[in-house]
């Protein structure tokens, strides 16, 4: 890696299957670790530290990670910025959180987080990389796998792409335990691949009527072409609870009524000039302002992702979706009509 420093590794051969009880409880430890030691802060009892201690002693078996699709309808929503914010807050709570910019074609992961990567995720599909060779460090730790912006071959992979790309992940013995997938807007291939290749499906929204449907529209195509019928949704960009509440029924009253699916309420991100400011000053504003509303925001919307992990119920097999080769049925056109009217 670019860094020099190693992703730790899996001990054991591919071992990709424990307790999930295991892995929830250890969630639970890392967030109590997490809060004990910003009470500590508080109290001027203790430094803050440059990066979070992981805690050792139960990495003898590697467990599945937890796995996340941060997606939307519409581009220009803010999806990104919710990926690396909820990517550094994951870590801050001790968790080892890989980020994956499947905004192929268009990625911008690396000009949020500042960081300049010498390969990306096409030099792993060529043949010429490893995924440790192109995977980057970021803010707290993270690590990248970067995307390549301007590529169009990339916006666009072919079947066994893709698959090739999942059986990369799928061999990968990095040590981590939380992916986020930052997928591209829309419903191309590459997005509903992605996003079946996850746990859970973070959708972001806005007020902005357009968004609203075009989430709903996303929602519909997974859901009529792939049987999904789980969804996450936080809402972006909005004066306060009252006007992302309004949002969240909009899209849920619809959903329900015409889908029969499930979709809850993750919480929202105001608007916020700091938000703004960490933007242009190239910052993410959990790092840069953590006193700022939005930075809290996010802090309210990894707990709540946190809480979600420790209540769902896993396969008995203990895998993920992710990091297992589950392919996309092609064969299935995607509809693209707009959300039925009452």
């Amino acid at each position: 890696m670019e860094s020099g420093q190693p992703v730790p590794r899996r001990e054991g051969k591919g071992i990709m299957i424990d307790d999930m009880d295991n892995q929830a409880a250890r969630l639970r430890e890392l967030t109590e670790q997490a809060q004990q030691q910003r009470d500590a802060e508080s109290r001027g009892d203790a430094p803050r530290p440059s990066r979070p201690k992981t805690p050792t002693g139960e990495r003898a078996r590697r467990k599945v990670p937890y796995t996340l699709a941060v997606t939307s309808g519409k581009g220009g929503v803010g999806k990104t910025l919710v990926s690396v914010n909820l990517a550094v807050q994951f870590a801050q709570r001790g968790l080892k959180v890989l980020i994956i910019d499947a905004d192929l074609g268009l990625a911008n992961i690396d000009v949020v987080l500042g960081v300049t990567p010498k390969y990306n995720m096409a030099d792993v599909l060529s043949g010429h990389k490893t995924l440790d060779d192109v995977v980057v460090r970021g803010p707290e730790g993270i690590f990248i796998l970067p995307a390549a912006s301007g590529v169009a071959e990339l916006s666009d992979l072919t079947e066994e792409q893709r698959a090739s790309l999942l059986d990369h992940l799928d061999n990968w013995d990095a040590d981590i335990d939380v992916v986020i997938v930052d997928t591209g807007a829309g419903i191309s291939p590459n997005v509903r691949y992605f996003i079946l290749s996850v746990e859970k499906i973070l959708v972001v929204a806005t007020p902005d009527p357009a968004s609203i449907t075009d989430a709903y529209a996303l929602m519909k195509v997974m859901y009529k072409n792939h049987r999904l019928n789980n969804f996450e949704l936080v809402v972006n960009q909005v004066s306060g609870p009252k006007e992302a509440k309004q949002v969240y029924k909009a899209i849920s009253d619809v959903s329900s009524r015409f889908l029969n699916i499930g979709l809850q309420f993750a919480g929202y991100i105001p608007k916020d000039d700091l938000l703004q400011r960490a933007v242009r000053e190239q910052q993410l504003v959990s790092l840069a302002y953590p006193e700022a509303e939005a930075s809290v925001a996010f802090t309210r919307l990894s707990q709540w992702m946190v809480d979600a992990w420790q209540r769902q119920e896993r396969d008995n097999d203990g895998r993920a979706t992710f990091f297992w080769g589950r392919l996309l049925d092609e064969e299935e056109t995607p509809s693209t009509s707009e959300p039925e009217s009452s």
